[in-house]
């Protein structure tokens, strides 16, 4: 008669990764930064509104390439246009501690975008979208509190640019 033997931890822990990774895809998840269907987002575009040179054009137009989208130069005539307009980062104080001291801020990055065919129809009506964030910013570390906001922002103008990119591909795959 054979003795079976319970699985050795190793192969539980084989069977369990397997498992996850092979339910993680039903899921939804997919990769910060990464849209899932952008088929339907107009190859090349035009981005206008937006400074060439700002940190929301540089963080659009690098997910919009890593979707597969072509841009093209902010002057060109006779394609898609993503237009962006009111870009604006603002702070507003939170809380303060028993001394009176500002210790949280709510930092806010919002921008208005619409998207117009080469035609000019519009594709995409006026959206607008707003990040939050809530930092706590202590007396004692102002270096890394300040560092620590820049990151934010950073972080924040990412998720502008994913939520753009979002819109745009869920919009334009929607039937009418």
């Amino acid at each position: 008669m054979r003795k079976t033997s319970a699985p050795t931890p190793f192969a539980a822990a084989f069977l369990l990764l397997a498992f996850a990774l092979a339910n993680i895809g039903g899921c939804g998840f997919q990769p910060r930064g990464h849209s899932s269907s952008v088929a339907d987002i107009p190859s090349p575009i035009v981005i206008r509104g937006a400074a060439e040179f700002s940190d929301l054009y540089r963080e659009l137009s690098r997910q919009l390439r890593i979707a597969g989208v072509e841009l093209a130069p902010p002057g060109t005539k006779g394609l898609p246009v993503l237009q962006i307009s009111g870009v604006k980062s603002d702070s507003r104080l939170l809380s303060v501690n028993s001394r009176n001291k500002a210790v949280e801020f709510e930092l806010i990055e919002k921008t208005n975008f619409s998207l117009r065919s080469a035609d000019r129809r519009q594709l995409v009506p006026l959206q607008k979208l707003k990040v939050l964030r809530i930092q706590y910013r202590p007396e004692i570390a102002v270096l890394g509190s300040n560092r620590e906001a820049v990151l934010l922002r950073q972080d924040m103008r990412e998720e502008l640019a994913g939520r753009i990119i979002q819109r745009l591909a869920t919009q334009l795959a929607a039937p009418e």
